[in-house]
C-alpha cells in the first residue's frame, strides 16, 4: 500500500478509482471479529444499515493522476476498521463536493444522532455506493453530486464554478477527494436552505448546518482530512 504524506493537500488532474473482483483480504483476516462488532454496534444503534461498502488495497499518485483499486466488502468491515488501531489497513476512500458560499464560507453538516458519526461535523458528503459504479470505475462527481443533494437539498449544478482539479488530503489511513463549488448565494442564504430540507425531512442524516468561515471554526469534532482541507482554503486567500 502507497504510503502518502499525511494532512497535506495534493492537487491532482485526475482521480480514477477502478473496482476488481475478489475478496478484501482484511475482511477476511478479521471475520470473526468484524461479526462481533458489528453485533456490538447494532446493539448500541439499531438504525445502522449493513450495506455494501468499497474499500482499497492499492492507491498510488504519478503525474498528478490518482488511481485505486477497490474491493466490495460490507459497512460492517469499515465499522470494525474505524477502531482497529493496526497501521497496517485498506484505504478508506470518499469524496467530497465543497459547497463555497459568496462571502467565502464552507458549508458543513452537523450528522444525526441516528448515524454511524452522530454529532461530528462534517462538509456534506458520503462514502461511495453501488449508484456510483460506472463499468466498475466509480464515477466521482455523481457521487458528491449525489451526496450533497440528499443531505442538503443543494444541487452542485448550479453553482457558477468550480475547481477544474481535484485535491486530495489523507489522514488515519482514509483518502478524501476534494473539489469545490462556488455558490452566488450567501452563508446565511445557503444555511436557511438546507435546515428547511433538514426540518422537512423524516430521517434526515444532518440535525443542524454551520458556516466555516475561517480556520478556528472547525474544532476536533471534525476529521482531520476535512480540518486539513479547510485550513488550506482559508490560507490561499
Amino acid at each position: 500500500m502507497k504510503t502518502f504524506p499525511e494532512k497535506t493537500v495534493i492537487e491532482l488532474n485526475e482521480a480514477l478509482v477502478r473496482i476488481v473482483d475478489g475478496k478484501l483480504a482484511y475482511e477476511q483476516e478479521n471475520k470473526l471479529e468484524i461479526a462481533r462488532n458489528w453485533e456490538d454496534e447494532c446493539k448500541a444503534n439499531p438504525a445502522l444499515f449493513n450495506g455494501d461498502f468499497f474499500m482499497a488495497e492499492q492507491a498510488d499518485i504519478s503525474s498528478g493522476v490518482f488511481e485505486a483499486v477497490y474491493k466490495r466488502t460490507r459497512f460492517e468491515t469499515m465499522m470494525h476498521w474505524k477502531k482497529n488501531r493496526t497501521s497496517i489497513k485498506p484505504w478508506h476512500i470518499f469524496a467530497v463536493g465543497v459547497i463555497v458560499s459568496s462571502d467565502n464560507a464552507l458549508i458543513a453538516g452537523r450528522m444525526a444522532p441516528s448515524t454511524a458519526a452522530a454529532g461530528r461535523v462534517y462538509f456534506p458528503a458520503g462514502s461511495f455506493d453501488e449508484g456510483d459504479v460506472r463499468d466498475e470505475v466509480i464515477d466521482i462527481d455523481r457521487n458528491m453530486q449525489r451526496e450533497v443533494m440528499e443531505e442538503t437539498a443543494i444541487n452542485l449544478a448550479d453553482a457558477h464554478r468550480s475547481d477544474s482539479n481535484i485535491y486530495l488530503v489523507t489522514a488515519d489511513s482514509s483518502i478524501a477527494l476534494f473539489r469545490r463549488f462556488y455558490f452566488d448565494l450567501s452563508s446565511q442564504e445557503l444555511l436557511a436552505s438546507i435546515r428547511r430540507h433538514i426540518a422537512d425531512e423524516v430521517n434526515s442524516e444532518l440535525d443542524d448546518v454551520i458556516a466555516v468561515s475561517r480556520s478556528a471554526d472547525m474544532s476536533d469534532t471534525t476529521p482531520a482530512t476535512f480540518r486539513t482541507f479547510g485550513d488550506w482554503h482559508f490560507s490561499q486567500m
